[in-house]
């Protein structure tokens, strides 16, 4: 933070307050540890004195603002990619964002337009300030505790119309909406690469044979054990998992959507009205890809829901992701659009069903590191706001998962591997 300057946020500030002189800031870290891995954010408060326009007098004034910049730890930087995570956010907030806003602004009949995005002051390749939604009495859930159904719901429904966008702008600018994927200044897939392949193979072995231990002392007194952790190290084995992963990311026409890419928790913040939940917005968008819907959907339900409430509810929240992507698909489209045939709403739900499934196993990936991450103790986190190593250069042996194997997380891995192959997609 030590290139920040009073004449720097002044500036900064001066569209949404142009009355306030600024006095004086402070930075204090914005998350706990083990809420973010992948950069460091700080609120900066800031206090200053206001003009009022009516009599010319002035009144004391604060605010605060989220600052988002790359980890001082070249180990840390490197170990998350986070270079690259951050230039897929930029491209985010400078581009994909502004474009699929206007997009949206151009169809009357949407009158509850998707906004759920915090308003980016900067966005560049190694900082990013936002408005500071706390302030403005949004809170977190707690990792550990994932989503009530509500919760859930509630951002089906702010989900589905974030990717409804895609699927619209694709549809009736597909020149304009392409170009938001460019390599030079658009979004791209971050881990599940090619040239990946290598680098995260010891991260993935240790995390694989965390998760298994952990399935296997759970399912101790279980009769079909066998059954369970064959499918599963199955599915982990180290010649496999990495390409079926990057098959998982592919994308698959006609219904590859813009993707969150981090639909959990700690990138959800909700605001209540007399105990209801009345506005929410997302956050974190550095694992934004173009891929299929689905991988957010099992991002969420997987990582978020626990395994009773996903077989209560499971069916009809894919119902209502449905109905909600549809309506509005119909409110950005013509009457002749192919939303009233090839990908009308009976089409797009079993589309959607199919590619639930087929992502399954993504979801299952992704849990192998986030289990962990979730469920973790603060002091289990790696500490993002380490001093600089500079005279330190990473290896491959620098790369660890979170560890951690408390019962919620070996309740969570066992709930999930026997779910998916109860379920025959595993």
């Amino acid at each position: 933070m030590s290139a920040i300057t009073l004449e720097f946020l002044q500036d900064l500030l001066k569209e949404d307050h142009p009355n306030v002189l600024l006095k004086e800031f402070e930075g204090a870290p914005g998350t706990k540890r083990g809420d973010n891995y992948t950069s460091m954010v700080y609120r900066i408060s800031l206090k200053g004195i206001k003009r009022k326009d009516d009599d010319n007098s002035s009144e004391s004034w604060e605010s605060s603002i989220i600052y988002k910049c790359l980890p001082e730890s070249i180990l840390r930087r490197e170990a998350f990619k986070s270079d690259e995570l951050f230039c897929n956010e930029v491209a985010f907030y400078n581009k994909i964002w502004p474009a699929l806003s206007k997009f949206q602004s151009q169809w009357e009949r949407v009158t509850h337009p998707f906004k759920c995005i915090p308003k980016c002051y900067l966005a560049q390749n190694d900082l990013v300030i936002l408005r500071d939604l706390k302030q403005l009495g949004f809170v977190m859930p707690d990792r550990r505790q994932g989503l009530t159904i509500e919760q859930c719901y509630f951002v089906l429904k702010h989900l589905s119309h974030f990717h409804a966008l895609s699927l619209a702008m694709k549809c009736y600018n597909p020149e304009g909406f392409y170009e938001l994927l460019n390599i030079q200044d658009g979004i791209s897939e971050v881990f599940f690469v090619p040239e990946n392949v290598d680098y995260y193979r010891s991260y993935y072995t240790e995390a694989i044979q965390n998760a298994v231990a952990m399935v296997e002392e759970e399912l101790q007194e279980c009769k079909d054990k066998d059954l369970y952790l064959d499918k599963f190290r199955q599915f982990c084995s180290e010649d496999t998992f990495f390409q079926t992963m990057m098959d998982m990311v592919a994308p698959r026409e006609p219904l590859a959507v813009i993707c969150h890419g981090d639909c959990w928790t700690n990138n959800l913040l909700f605001r209540y009205v007399d105990g209801d939940i009345a506005e929410m917005y997302i956050v974190d968008f550095q694992l934004a890809r173009y891929a299929s819907p689905a991988l957010d959907l099992v991002y969420l339900l997987y990582l978020c829901l626990n395994r009773e409430q996903r077989a209560a509810n499971l069916p009809s929240l894919l119902e209502y992701y449905t109905d909600e992507l549809h309506t509005r698909l119909l409110e950005m489209s013509e009457d002749d659009s192919d939303f009233h045939s090839t990908l009308n709403r009976d089409a797009l739900y079993d589309m959607l069903q199919e590619e639930f499934k087929r992502s399954s196993r993504f979801g299952l990936g992704i849990a192998l590191d986030m289990y962990p991450i979730m469920t973790c103790d603060s002091d289990e986190a790696p500490n993002l706001y380490q001093s600089k190593e500079s005279e330190v250069r990473p290896s491959h042996d620098d790369m660890k998962p979170v560890w951690t194997s408390n019962a919620a997380c070996r309740r969570k891995m066992t709930d999930l591997v026997q779910e998916l192959v109860d379920g025959d997609l595993l």
